[in-house]
């Protein structure tokens, strides 16, 4: 028996023909654009990346808007519909990347550059590898020669990417706009000029934290122990980087300041050294407390002059078997010595520091360093850019490995930041608007003594107290009342947030005391 077929009218089969084409163009622009982005961030995609996407869209006027939620179809729609996308490391991987980038700047809701996205591309690569491997634009690659050669324009601050999500100060340079300005180590770095810096890498902060000389950058502080965010306007200005500072301290031991080790720091140890040898010094103490680290010939030629000769300084431990050990070539000089650490000595300083202690040639004092047990290189690229990637892990004799654990001192001593912090909390309250109660009096003479006026805390405005307040509101500009109005009073507490206390040294004390007592 014959059975009576429905026919559809061919202007509806064609109709549907056509809706049914256009959702799926629609619906591989938007699979292409969320691949895209993946990439663009730097995510490496699976041999094999296959997913089958089904849309059951709802309407919005005439555009089609695909629910985030999972959407369920029935399995003859979902066959209509599937497109399967394949990355092959051997397929035509940079078509693939010029068809997304078309992608993108054809259908992303906003105007673009194509440069832009070139680049991250370019940083994406790098940003899965390690926090010290990246892609310098041609801007950022100027920016980060002039510091390894010494001088720039910008505030003088040492940074690096911090454990919160924001980059820190592992230091201020000393006598720069931003030593001056009171920034400390371990300040985390929230705003710059307004911008939240949350996600920051280092290169990104410091193109936006340098800027020609006399022009102004404000910066958002987060300070350890308090949730309040300090404002720092400072005034850009000509930074000199000298590598190496040096004095005699009190009973001929000499001091040495090793800053960063940068191409000209052979040099000026070098002449440190020959200072050290004319005063016939016997004791050195050599600071590499905040000194983020530089460059590995340099860490290996300060290291020759305290390791034994012939024994290993440092050993670099390459991909494969093209491992290279570095040896103390020259005699020890005939000194003992003591190095200062804390946790803003990293990469060369860990070496120096290291190879010091491990060897037994020394002394290390102060707190455990940063960790950073690898080694980069810079590779110039032909527009003007480079590439520093991570190309070794370095190991100190006994194959002690230095990332992620760092070097712990022989003798271990809280930072000056540390124990500030601890006296600052129990500091008594300060009230801005109880004026001269006996509380705000006594408050106030135990900041105005850590600051280094002479006071007794007593709780009494006595002619001494008047004297030295005075002495405070000249110093900070406001009227010489001699008295705790507010405005004494908010400024005493700005000040003495803002100060790093410079004149007590915990670290350097105790080191002074090792040679004194000989332990």
């Amino acid at each position: 028996m014959a059975q009576a077929i429905a026919k559809k009218d061919p202007k509806v089969i064609q109709q549907e023909k056509k809706k049914r084409k256009q959702r799926q163009k629609k619906l591989m622009k938007s699979t292409l654009a969320i691949i895209m982005a993946l990439l663009l961030v730097g995510l490496a995609l699976a041999p094999v990346f296959s997913q089958t996407y089904t849309e059951e869209p709802y309407r919005s006027g005439d555009n089609l808007i695909v629910s985030d939620q999972e959407i369920k179809l029935t399995a003859a729609d979902a066959t209509a519909t599937s497109i399967k996308v394949t990355s092959d490391p051997d397929s035509d991987y940079q078509g693939f990347i010029d068809f997304m980038m078309d992608t993108v700047t054809d259908s992303y809701y906003k105007d673009i550059d194509k440069q832009t996205l070139i680049e991250g591309a370019y940083k994406g690569i790098f940003e899965t590898l390690d926090p010290y491997s990246t892609y310098f634009t041609p801007e950022e690659y100027t920016k980060f020669n002039t510091s390894i050669e010494g001088e720039f324009s910008g505030i003088g601050a040492s940074i690096t990417e911090g454990k919160n999500g924001y980059v820190e100060v592992v230091a201020p340079i000393k006598g720069t706009p931003a030593d001056k300005a009171g920034l400390m180590p371990g300040d985390m770095i929230v705003t710059i000029d307004g911008v939240d810096a949350a996600g920051f890498t280092t290169e990104k902060a410091v193109t936006l934290i340098r800027g020609e000389k006399g022009t102004h950058v404000i910066l958002g502080i987060r300070r350890a122990g308090s949730e309040e965010i300090l404002k720092f306007d400072i005034v850009r200005d000509t930074i000199i980087v000298k590598s190496v500072n040096y004095e005699i301290l009190a009973g001929n031991v000499g001091y040495i300041e090793l800053v960063e080790f940068s191409a000209k720091t052979n040099d000026e140890f070098d002449a440190a050294m020959a200072f050290m040898v004319n005063k016939n010094v016997k004791k050195l103490i050599v600071d590499v407390r905040n000194n983020p680290g530089g460059l590995l010939n340099t860490a290996i030629h300060v290291s020759d002059y305290f390791v034994p000769m012939g024994k290993e300084i440092v050993k670099i431990d390459y991909k494969g078997t093209n491992d290279r050990i570095y040896r103390a070539t020259s005699e020890k000089a005939p000194l003992d010595v003591v190095v200062l650490t804390n946790g803003g000595s990293a990469s060369a300083s860990e070496i120096f520091a290291g190879s010091i202690q491990q060897t037994g040639s020394g002394k290390v004092i102060g707190e455990t360093t940063y960790g950073k047990g690898t080694v980069q290189t810079i590779s110039p690229l032909t527009n003007g850019g480079a590439i520093k990637m991570t190309i070794a892990e370095y190991k100190l004799t006994g194959d002690y490995k230095v990332n992620g654990v760092g070097i712990k001192p022989d003798i271990e001593v809280a930072s000056r930041q540390q124990i500030t912090g601890e006296i600052l909390k129990n500091l008594a309250p300060m009230t801005a608007s109880a004026g001269n109660a006996s509380l705000n009096i006594y408050a106030a003479q135990q900041r105005l003594s850590l600051l280094g006026y002479k006071v007794t805390a007593n709780g009494t405005l006595d002619a001494a107290t008047k004297a030295v307040i005075k002495a405070f509101q000249s110093n900070q500009g406001i009227t010489q009342s001699g008295t705790l109005n507010s405005a004494t009073l908010l400024e005493l507490e700005k000040v003495i947030k803002t100060s790093s206390l410079n004149s007590f040294d915990p670290q350097l004390g105790r080191a002074l005391e090792y040679f004194k007592l000989g332990k």
